[in-house]
């Protein structure tokens, strides 16, 4: 077992003060990781990665309860992405898909310390807390008229 350390640093001297900070967060019992560079298509949607409840479910996912962290970085230089996370809960009949997007600029980062009970869509104001569900697959769409790279990097117990 290794440990995973994030470290997140801000450097801004605004009227000659610094005021930018340092933080890091260790992440314990990483066994396994998975990392890629991936080509998103102008046009496409790219299904970057996908997660079930183990690692035999479906061929090529991952297990969700293992993933640590799971980090999304956008390497152009120029051109935005939309990174889709769509979420399950339940199985057969009865499972529920949900899913929210956010923008990842150029040479920017989203990062999730998780990837089991991470998130849940309302259509409404009032937030029922308590009640997040799991993340089923990252899926990427360039927003501007242009083929994007991106990378996913996960690090699993």
């Amino acid at each position: 077992m290794a440990d995973l350390t994030v470290t997140i640093t801000e450097s801004l001297n605004l009227y000659s003060t610094e005021v930018g900070c340092t933080r890091s967060k260790t992440i314990s019992g990483i066994n396994d990781y998975y990392k890629r560079i991936i080509n998103c298509q102008n046009g496409q949607t790219t299904t970057a990665v996908v997660f079930a409840a183990t690692e035999a479910t479906t061929q090529t996912a991952l297990d969700v309860g293992d993933a640590r962290y799971v980090r999304v970085t956008n390497l152009d230089t120029t051109n935005t992405v939309e990174v889709a996370y769509v979420l399950i809960s339940g199985e057969g009949e009865e499972a529920v898909n949900q899913n929210f997007h956010i923008t990842v600029g150029p040479e920017s980062t989203h990062v999730l310390f998780a990837a089991e009970q991470i998130s849940f869509c309302e259509l409404d104001a009032v937030p029922s807390f308590g009640t997040m569900i799991d993340l089923s697959k990252i899926m990427i769409r360039p927003v501007e008229a242009a083929d994007v790279r991106c990378e996913i990097y996960i690090a699993s117990a």
